[in-house]
């Protein structure tokens, strides 16, 4: 038993704790509040000091971390359709020359990149079983959560990835891409699986305009996309009938339910989230990867009104600079400045973990967690005289000068 003390602790579901400390012991938060009554309380327990602020491993709730090879190597063009962007990054991993091994090496590289700035776990979607990503154990950090994604955009396709699904070892989680990329037969039997085996199903969701269209009328860019690639059959069967979004499209198929991670949601319309939150579904915002390719703002301000505490990810690094929760904060700040900057923080932190279901070991500190948490430090958090001006630098700030794992 060990009582880590520190002038700020920052729980996340609690007030912040000025002068506080928190004991741990076997690897778990036993209790948590001011350093002098613990102190007390725990006469023989021996004392870890910190010099700043000790608060919850951040979490990163979307990536493609397979892609990390490919980071800066596509630029949207001005006007470009969103299909466009995505044919460019198809015809760029179709074509491109990097081995295995250099895969590995740089999403490798990725992983301790995302630790050294206190990221303890990952949601991760992707084509191809890097056994690389599965041998990950519990004990290293980040933990990674790797969903292995389908697409069938046709009857052959769809054929071809329901017989693999068949196969595949039930310890691999499996996903769709999204409602444009996986025909609903797919996404019906993708789901299915999910919940019998309690996975995770995180699937891109009101990412661009187009799909709203696409859904609507069967019609437009999605549309193009797929008759110029020989993909377009008739397997989307609202492409008759029609739907007014997604939100709409996912709950007709019943997909929607505290298992289903919907990943962007920046054209979802306010009608939409009442459904969302009364099906229990969660939601991850990607603003880094929504800025690069020009899609819009999410409306972020009427989620954390109706009580949708979101989930932050920095999605692909194909379609994302910076693949930083650190700076996802501070994008959000300067895009919605009406935010509380508290409500961000629980988005990077308690947000993750409740959007991938980890919440009972990460995401806050409380009694019962693990004892899996960051100490963060920097001159400018070193003056902060008071809490707003500490979560306002922790939100706003970027990444703290110190990040090291206690």
């Amino acid at each position: 038993m060990v009582i880590i003390s520190a002038p700020w602790i920052v729980p996340i579901d609690i007030p912040v704790i000025q002068d506080g400390g928190i004991v741990v012991a076997d690897g778990r938060i036993i209790d948590i509040g001011k350093r002098d009554d613990l102190v007390r309380s725990y006469p023989q327990s021996p004392e870890t000091s910190y010099s700043c602020v000790l608060m919850p491993g951040l979490v990163n709730a979307h990536m493609h971390l397979e892609l990390s090879h490919l980071q800066n190597s596509i630029e949207p063009l001005p006007n470009q359709k969103f299909t466009d962007w995505i044919d460019a990054l198809i015809t760029l991993r179709a074509t491109n020359e990097y081995s295995r091994e250099k895969i590995v090496e740089t999403f490798t590289a990725a992983l301790h990149d995302q630790y050294n700035s206190g990221v303890v776990l990952i949601g991760d979607t992707g084509n191809e079983d890097y056994e690389e990503l599965r041998r990950l154990g519990d004990d290293f950090q980040p933990k990674v959560l790797r969903m292995l994604e389908h697409l069938g955009p046709n009857r052959e396709a769809c054929r071809i990835a329901l017989e693999k699904l068949t196969q595949l070892d039930t310890r691999i989680s499996v996903t769709g891409h999204a409602p444009y990329s996986t025909a609903p037969e797919l996404l019906l039997e993708i789901k299915t699986r999910c919940n019998q085996l309690q996975h995770i199903f995180s699937i891109h969701t009101c990412e661009s305009r187009e799909e709203r269209e696409f859904l609507r009328t069967g019609s437009g860019c999605f549309r193009d996309f797929l008759e110029k690639k020989n993909s377009w059959d008739g397997v989307f069967s609202f492409s008759e009938s029609g739907f007014a979004g997604t939100i709409e499209y996912f709950d007709h198929l019943g997909l929607l339910d505290d298992k289903t991670l919907l990943v962007h949601c920046v054209h979802v319309s306010e009608s939409e989230l009442p459904l969302i939150k009364e099906r229990g579904a969660r939601i991850c915002l990607c603003p880094g990867s929504n800025k690069f390719l020009d899609v819009g703002l999410a409306p972020v301000e009427q989620m954390v009104a109706l009580g949708l505490l979101p989930a932050l990810g920095s999605d692909s690094p194909a379609s994302n600079k910076v693949t930083d929760i650190w700076r996802e904060m501070q994008l959000l700040v300067k895009s919605h400045p009406n935010l509380e900057h508290s409500a961000i923080l629980a988005m990077a932190t308690l947000g993750g973990a409740k959007a991938l279901r980890h919440e009972a070991d990460v995401g806050c500190l409380s009694v019962g967690k693990k004892a899996k948490f960051i100490h963060v430090s920097s001159a400018s958090l070193k003056r902060c005289s008071d809490v707003n001006q500490l979560i306002k630098e922790l939100v706003s700030g970027g990444k703290p000068t110190e990040v090291e794992w206690v």
